[in-house]
């Protein structure tokens, strides 16, 4: 698959990535398990055509020269099969990575980060408010992160050594999307198995985990494994730009849908904890310091409760945390039909995830979404490319005016090209034709 894309690329003239040395520096924190190595402030922004015998009582048709295939992707006899006899590739045989490949994919269509508008794919077109804040990339400051502490070693689980794609769990499509979104535009990724809490629901392990991270990099992307980016070629400034994250913002968060189960005791719709981004601070860990020790109820009289009761940590930001921490900048609340649920869950509250999916409706949707994060941007890719090789893929036979007759290409006169004209499609009953349409047999 690498050598394919790679292939691609090259013949679309599609610039490489840098190697990752070239710009790594060695990281300054004493934090090993959390700093990635790279952590440093980021740059701105043939196959051969048979020829048809001769008929000698007809024109014939010529068919193009043979197309050979690009040296290094076949193993025809006589073939060169190694990278290293090709000169332009020489630089890259040390670094043909899954990395290399997916940088070389996405990096032609990367929105960039000040852009003033971004449009959707069903025409929306949304337009940052004022001067972006950033404008140029962050790369290794921002870390998205994974937090569970489950073992996730099962068939078709991510820490399985073998993973297929019919055989992917669920949730392992949405991590992967983490991962790849990533390398796509630069970040740091970490996944933390992190250890559990003798009295508390799973999911409050993520606290005191992004808390930890904070101390490492300047933004931290939180998701759970239901959630991913619907854009990978839309990059996270562009988003803190159009969301407005401001020096003085400790999170944002997305509210809950409009439904009796999302509302806290002060009749407020809760912020769903699914999707994090938070801002590296000394009130940002404040913030999650206070948060994770919530059910101690040492501040928060009444918060045990959601140490097992449904909505969990959730709950527990949701009834106090807010409004601890309620200056103007301080929690910016995302709009949940751009940063939660999903198109299927348009009924709920308008919930439709235009930005950032949430996939709580039908978790067995992930692995569509993934899948969707690659091919919408291949297939445009590969139809282009199959453009540009025209002259030599396609030959428009109909076109120069032939016709079959029994085994043989016959050219035909003009009389007969003008009443082959009417009678185009009638025959056929795949896609195609956008003339009238013809009776024929079912």
């Amino acid at each position: 698959m690498a050598l394919v894309l790679l292939y691609y690329v090259h013949n679309l003239n599609l610039p490489l990535p840098a190697k990752a040395h070239e710009t790594a520096k060695k990281p300054q924190s004493q934090s090993p398990h959390w700093q990635s190595e790279t952590h440093s402030a980021s740059e701105s922004p043939s196959i051969a055509s048979t020829a048809i015998p001769r008929n000698t009582s007809h024109s014939t048709l010529t068919l193009h020269p043979t197309l050979t295939l690009h040296p290094t992707l076949t193993s025809a006899p006589g073939a060169a099969t190694s990278l290293a006899t090709n000169k332009e590739y020489k630089e890259d045989e040390e670094d043909l990575s899954m990395a290399t490949v997916i940088k070389a994919l996405y990096r032609p269509i990367l929105h960039p980060v000040d852009a003033v508008n971004f449009t959707d794919e069903d025409g929306e077109i949304h337009r940052l408010a004022g001067e972006p804040r950033f404008k140029k990339k962050l790369g290794k400051k921002i870390l998205i992160l994974d937090i569970d502490s489950r073992p996730l070693d099962g068939e078709g689980q991510l820490m399985n050594k073998k993973l297929s794609w019919k055989g992917m769990r669920t949730l392992s499509g949405g991590m992967l999307s983490h991962y790849m979104y990533a390398m796509i535009h630069g970040y740091d990724y970490k996944f933390i198995r992190a250890p559990d809490y003798a009295d508390r629901w799973g999911t409050w392990v993520k606290v005191p985990l992004m808390k930890e991270a904070l101390k490492t990099h300047d933004y931290i992307v939180f998701m759970d494994s239901d959630v991913m980016f619907h854009y990978p070629h839309l990059p996270l400034e562009w988003l803190l730009n159009y969301w407005d994250m401001t020096p003085d913002t400790l999170a944002m968060m997305s509210i809950d849908p409009d439904e009796p189960q999302n509302y806290d005791s002060k009749g407020n719709r809760y912020l769903n904890t699914g999707f994090v981004i938070a801002q590296q601070s000394q009130r940002t860990q404040e913030m999650f310091k206070k948060w994770a020790e919530c059910p101690s109820e040492k501040d928060y009289p009444g918060c045990a409760r959601w140490k097992l009761d449904w909505a969990h940590e959730q709950s527990a930001f949701g009834n106090y945390l807010r409004y601890d921490f309620d200056r103007p900048n301080d929690i910016k609340v995302l709009p949940c039909v751009e940063a939660n649920g999903a198109p299927e869950a348009i009924n709920r509250g308008g919930c439709r995830g235009i930005f950032v999916r949430h996939f709580w409706v039908d978790k067995g949707l992930l692995a569509k979404g993934l899948a969707d994060n690659v091919m919408q941007y291949f297939v445009p890719r590969l139809h282009q490319f199959f453009h540009q090789g025209a002259k030599e893929n396609i030959m428009d036979v109909k076109g120069q005016g032939f016709t079959l007759k029994g085994a043989d290409l016959v050219k035909m006169t003009e009389e007969e090209e003008e009443e082959a004209k009417g009678g185009e499609g009638k025959m056929q009953k795949d896609e195609g034709y956008k003339k009238k349409k013809h009776n024929h047999p079912s």
